[in-house]
């Protein structure tokens, strides 16, 4: 298993999953009013017409370095594989993206909401809706979350959740209003957690500082036992405005290895994996095992080179980074690591949503064209070593590829990568390192020491924050900007794009980002790879696949949906 991004990566690859904005499409706003559709009675509808059993123990199994150390707010709670599911677990949202395949609009604490503007917007909340200790959940509430959580996390301080004021109408409305228009598929307040003010209020100034051993929300289940490091237990929420979940209760438990954790499997003790699910090498041993389907999901994570544009290196020449690209074969890499399991990619947008540009060049394996383009660079092998030279220094095309050891996949990628790219006359160099040095370096490219790294991005269908990795350093794309791209032009059309109100406007923006992000290429987008989900079928059924798998930051669905067979 991969470990997740470091806190300054991980607060740029979800920063704006809130505008995830956290980096959805499907309902885009009318320029007048957009009001959410009527809630259901239930959490979700039952999978079938027929009657759902309600009860049993859902067992999941995690990786140790996956798991919760403490219940404080911080960057495994908010970021981390167990932290982005176990929130959602016990806290409501005012909304929520729906299942696959449709990712729609789903309101929870939140019953309606509309917006004349885009930038003013009023939230009609339930009535219904108490938090774990029996207090009501009132709009008070919501302004004290949406007004400090920001404050106290970054990944939360987002342009949907940049307010100018708030004004809470009643016990159940309120309305907010923004810094800027805030235009797109979604309303404001994306992926976040309302806490009790009542509880809360106290640590307003530094919420970090509060132990939140009992983990007071509103959400479907509570917590009954935590063992830092180890385990977690949840229970059903009785009195949950939309119906209890139909298991009794969600056990977490952790194990010490990948291989633990499929006997684990295999012997009943886990009926499913928290996150990422298993290796490619093992389907076909689980496949083979009593009572174990595989589920294979699309995946949410996709892989990039960034090639760092601040370099004074060949790097900084584009025909050089379309030379790499042509140079690589993506699919002898996904079928030689990831046994077929992936596909390539165009671009940080899927290629199933209706944004993807389906006019993007896509740069596929041909070595004749990367030759060519050399050739007419003056990139020529002066010295007959093997290796061309720059055309400038004389010295060989040589260019610094940085790896975490950790990522086991990525430094078989970057081996094969180092190949394939000799066979046109290019050296990569690969540097393995821990993953906190690796992110260290790869995000401050002005430091010089690397020409390439690797980045994963897991946008979800709500991809708006995607953007942000983009953006130049006068823009605010310091921080998570490891190409160092500057492109004024394309910093100006993303604002324009997220203030576009009109939804055939604003997907002609998307389109031209794209374009400009293929043609430019700070970043040389690679594969994304599915997700093998191993579940046990003799007690349980209704897991719920999205991209990204069964169990995932986007898709706390499983948890919801699932019930005794």
């Amino acid at each position: 298993m991969r470990k997740r991004k470091s806190l300054l990566t991980l607060i740029g690859a979800l920063v704006l999953l809130l505008s995830l904005s956290i980096p959805i499409m499907q309902c885009a706003p009318a320029a007048e009013e957009e009001v959410a559709p009527p809630p259901e009675e239930e959490v979700t509808p039952p999978p079938e017409e027929e009657e759902v059993l309600y009860g049993g123990r859902l067992n999941v199994g995690w990786i140790t370095e996956q798991a919760l150390e403490s219940l404080r707010i911080g960057p495994a709670w908010e970021l981390g594989d167990m932290g982005t599911i176990f929130w959602q677990l016990l806290y409501d949202q005012l909304w929520m993206v729906g299942p696959a395949p449709d990712y729609e609009i789903v309101p929870r604490l939140a019953t309606s909401w509309e917006t004349e503007d885009n930038k003013t917007w009023t939230f009609h909340l339930r009535e219904n809706a108490t938090f774990h200790d029996g207090v009501p959940v009132t709009a008070e509430d919501v302004a004290f979350s949406v007004e400090y959580i920001p404050k106290a996390m970054p990944v939360w301080d987002t342009p949907d959740t940049d307010w100018e004021s708030f004004s809470i109408i009643d016990d159940h409305t309120l309305e907010f209003t923004l810094g800027t228009t805030f235009g797109g598929a979604y309303p404001p307040v994306s992926w976040m957690p309302i806490f009790p003010k009542h509880i809360w209020e106290p640590y307003k100034d530094y919420m970090p500082s509060f132990p939140n051993d009992e983990a007071i929300g509103s959400g479907p289940f509570k917590l009954r036992e935590f063992k830092p490091g180890e385990s977690m237990w949840f229970e059903a929420n009785e009195d949950y405005w939309g119906g209890r979940p139909y298991v009794d209760e969600v056990v977490w438990r952790t194990y010490g290895s990948d291989d633990a954790l499929y006997m684990a499997l295999k012997r009943g003790e886990v009926d499913m994996i928290g996150y990422y699910g298993c290796s490619p090498l093992v389907v076909n041993d689980l496949e083979k095992a009593e009572n174990i389907e595989v589920i294979d999901s699309l995946g949410m994570c996709i892989w990039s080179m960034s090639f760092n544009l601040h370099r004074d290196t060949p790097i900084q020449d584009l025909n050089v980074r379309k030379a790499i690209m042509y140079g690589i074969d993506r699919d002898k890499i996904i079928a030689m690591v990831y046994l077929g399991y992936g596909e390539k990619v165009d671009s940080n947008i899927y290629p199933e949503l209706p944004e993807h540009n389906p006019n993007l060049p896509r740069y596929d394996y041909n070595l004749a064209e990367a030759s060519k383009i050399l050739d007419e660079g003056g990139y020529v092998d002066s010295d007959n070593d093997g290796i061309r030279n720059d055309p400038s220094t004389r010295e060989n095309l040589a260019l610094v590829m940085i790896v975490p050891s950790g990522w086991v996949d990525i430094v078989k990628a970057a081996t094969l990568i180092k190949e394939q790219l000799r066979d046109v006359g290019i050296d990569i160099v690969i540097k393995t390192m821990d993953i906190d040095t690796f992110y260290d370096l790869s995000y401050v490219p002005e430091d010089d020491l690397f020409d390439i790294t690797w980045e994963e991005f897991d946008a979800g269908p709500n991809y708006d924050w995607i953007w942000d990795y983009y953006a130049s350093y006068e823009a605010g794309g310091e921080g998570w900007n490891a190409s160092y791209y500057n492109n004024p032009e394309f910093d100006a059309l993303v604002d324009t794009m997220r203030a576009e109100l009109d939804a055939e406007k604003r997907m002609e923006n998307i389109y031209e980002l794209q374009m400009m992000l293929a043609e430019d290429m700070p970043k040389g987008n690679m594969f994304r790879v599915d997700v093998i989900d191993p579940v046990r079928t003799d007690e349980f059924e209704g897991y719920t696949q999205m991209m990204g798998g069964i169990s995932s930051w986007i898709n706390p669905w499983t948890y919801y949906n699932v019930h005794l067979r």
